[in-house]
């Protein structure tokens, strides 16, 4: 077949300059015929289908991947979340470490680019394309601009102001400068808005995962407060809470609501989150596939965030337990452990009352299961085994990390394994979907944005939806500022916020670090920390022009 269209391209190529010898300009231009190029590929509206596809693909893939030091340096080296081992080497476990030679700033700057150049493609090249339907065209633009504008708004809260590329690039470029950052939150906040207003509703998306209006004024409300533009923040954000189809989940819905729980525990269990009846979800990364071999679910959150309380020794020294299972969180490694500001100062106001504190939604104890030892049933809090410490071992976790409980049955090598709950060593990822954003986060942007505009009862009636609705009590506008806001963040998104973006948005990060990362972190980073460093592969192979480096890094 290949053959044929061979054959034919050189007859159609003879017949060509047969007809039209004098026109150079004609005969040099490379139209290829035999394999995929944008030339032959952006034609029809499926092929912008295609396109469109691959960045939910790959926009997923780079937040949500296993890759240790880059997927999840945004979280690592936080005010809550610091490395496990202490040694230095993982992700931002040592901020001495962090140089424009690192792997995360040339990971994100990357892979954030490569998304904003596909985008640029489909944007610049879909006018010529034969839509019948110009509704569903201004949709795939819409579409396409919420992509550039959610890659801006994550370059510009790591980076400052970087190169702003808003058409498609068809030869090397060797002269790039950076724009400021204000005008690279304005490039984010003009794609964002374009997205809102022409985004389907959630009623109306084609597929679960796909964009919808409501996500685009969520990042839009976010931008509007880096620009300081609050009243523009918060009917941004109203523009969500408002529309009908939204709402906090306040009762049990789903897949396990029979099981003990709440709707807080309901909100990360297998299949809700793409649920009609769940009202939170703005938009939601598609991770779990048919069957995890297929490796669509690469998400080790639970190897990399949960303990490893499966290696615990009892006070005799034996084995504690007898692997581990699926009732105790899964196989974590201790990677990435909680700072004891989190374990303990976070929930202390209201420790007995906050179910997001609490069983089944926190792992703080454990119980010894192995027959075998003689504290079976003990638990270890009460009986602190050889090895016990809370730095690796036996700290403290949100459940949503993994799929407690509910492990795929081809982890367990054994069908009596299923009854114990015993895992494999494969049992390291986590295969449910994961959310970008939920009603409760657009909660907390719209009460930030009261805040800094000067109505701190507002604020603090926002922050008290999110809260009552985990049995929390209400708080007084006079408790409200930015460091009570990120507090309860960190309450009701650990694990789900890309942390190192809020902190880096507000200017936050050696401050927010330095106060609460006990650990080798807060030791070691420093003030122009805030911002990562410029890639040196960029500053370098940028031969046409300066592209400047971020003060400390020189």
């Amino acid at each position: 077949m290949k053959t044929k269209r061979f054959i034919s391209a050189i007859v159609a190529a003879s017949s060509l300059l047969m007809l039209c010898s004098c026109n150079e300009e004609k005969i040099l231009e490379e139209i290829p015929l035999d394999f995929y190029s944008p030339e032959n590929s952006y034609v029809r509206p499926e092929h912008y289908e295609a396109a469109i596809t691959h960045l939910y693909d790959k926009t997923r893939n780079i937040f949500y991947n296993n890759d240790d030091k880059k997927g999840f340096a945004l979280i690592s080296g936080s005010d809550y979340l610091r490395d496990a081992r202490n040694d230095g080497s993982f992700s931002m476990g040592d901020y001495r470490l962090l140089t424009p030679s690192s792997v995360q700033p040339d990971y994100w700057w990357r892979q954030l680019y490569g998304v904003i150049s596909g985008a640029n493609t489909i944007i610049d090249r879909i006018g010529d394309a034969n839509y019948k339907d110009e509704k569903a065209r201004t949709q795939m633009i819409a579409e396409a601009r919420f992509f550039r504008g959610f890659c801006y708004r994550a370059l510009a809260c790591l980076f400052g102001g970087v190169p702003l590329i808003v058409n498609e690039i068809k030869s090397p470029r060797r002269d790039l400068v950076r724009a400021t950052r204000e005008e690279t939150y304005r490039q984010a906040a003009n794609d964002l808005r374009f997205a809102a207003e022409n985004l389907p509703a959630k009623k109306d998306v084609k597929a679960a995962g796909r964009l919808n209006s409501a996500a685009g004024y969520h990042y839009l409300a976010e931008m509007y407060l880096a620009l300081e533009k609050y009243d523009s923040a918060a009917i941004a954000a109203s523009m969500v809470i408002d529309d009908p189809a939204f709402g906090l989940m306040k009762d049990r819905f789903g897949s396990r609501k029979k099981d003990p729980g709440n709707a807080w525990w309901d909100l990360f269990q297998m299949g809700n989150y793409n649920l009609p009846e769940n009202t939170e979800a703005i938009w939601v990364a598609q991770i779990e596939p048919d069957d995890g071999r297929k490796g669509v679910g690469n998400y080790k959150i639970e190897r990399i965030c949960g303990c490893v309380y499966w290696q615990l020794k009892d006070p005799k020294g034996v084995d504690g337990f007898i692997g581990p299972t699926t009732q105790n969180g899964g196989r974590g490694a201790g990677y990435l452990g909680p700072t004891s500001f989190w374990c303990e100062e976070l929930w202390r106001d209201d420790w007995d009352n906050d179910q997001r504190n609490q069983e089944p939604n926190m792992i703080r104890d454990f119980v010894y299961d192995n027959p075998k030892s003689e504290y079976y049933g003990m638990k270890v809090s009460e009986n602190k085994g050889t090895n016990y410490d809370t730095k690796y071992f036996c700290y403290p976790f949100q459940s949503k990390i993994s799929q407690r409980g509910d492990h795929p049955s081809y982890l367990y090598a054994k069908e009596e394994d299923k009854l114990t709950g015993l895992l494999t060593s494969s049992a390291m990822k986590t295969y449910h979907d994961q959310y970008f954003a939920r009603l409760a986060e657009t909660y907390l942007i719209r009460a930030e944005a009261y805040y800094w505009d000067g109505y701190p009862e507002k604020a603090a009636a926002d922050i008290n939806v999110v809260r009552e609705r985990v049995g929390c009590h209400p708080i007084g506008p006079e408790k409200v500022d930015i460091d009570y806001i990120l507090d309860e963040r960190l309450r009701e998104l650990s694990f789900e916020e890309p942390r190192i973006l809020t902190l880096g948005r507000l200017g936050l990060v050696f401050d927010r670090v330095s106060r609460f990362n006990d650990y080798i972190e807060g030791e070691t980073i420093s003030e122009y920390n805030n911002l990562y460093p410029i890639p040196y592969g960029e500053i370098e192979t940028n031969t046409e022009a300066v592209l400047e480096q971020n003060p400390g890094y020189e």
